[in-house]
């Protein structure tokens, strides 16, 4: 029995697609290698951060003789923020970090009236927690606290 052309020609391209199909769907180690996390040595230094105020903050880190801006976060945001390798020299092991809400960026956060800032404490603390901004209103006026917790991964490494 022989077979119309188009038939076969149907069937060859169903044959391909399937082929092709499975091909996609098996695993490749090369390729699984690219979705593992990065070494906990090759992660930049970070700082989780929330801001749950009605206004943008700037989010500083305040060393003993130097300070750097972290990054700003908008009102309601979640955000990351990378601390620069120069702060976590041995020089600098006791660090604060510094809010400032509503205002332009400044390099003098420590002197600014109604910055906001954590007690000193080394680095590895200040990552190993997750920082909340809040700006409750409290009989009429605004009140603001920086708040820390501990992230449950603090002992993985």
């Amino acid at each position: 029995m022989t077979t119309i052309r188009s038939r076969s020609l149907v069937s060859l391209a169903a044959a391909l697609t399937l082929t092709v199909a499975l091909g996609g769907c098996a695993g490749n180690t090369a390729r699984s290698a690219l979705n593992d996390p990065a070494p906990v040595a090759a992660r930049p230094a970070t700082i989780r951060f929330d801001n749950e105020a009605r206004q943008y903050v700037h989010v500083y880190l305040v060393g003993q003789n130097q300070q750097w801006l972290l990054g700003r976060v908008e009102p309601g945001a979640r955000a990351t923020l990378r601390i620069p390798a120069e702060a976590l020299s041995d020089e600098t092991w006791q660090l604060q970090l510094a809010v400032l809400a509503g205002q332009r960026v400044t390099m003098r956060v420590a002197t600014q009236p109604g910055a906001l800032a954590s007690i000193a404490q080394p680095a590895k603390l200040l990552q190993a927690q997750r920082w909340t901004f809040t700006q409750p209103m409290a009989n009429g006026q605004s009140t603001a606290q920086l708040l820390s917790r501990m992230l449950g991964d603090v002992g993985r490494q």
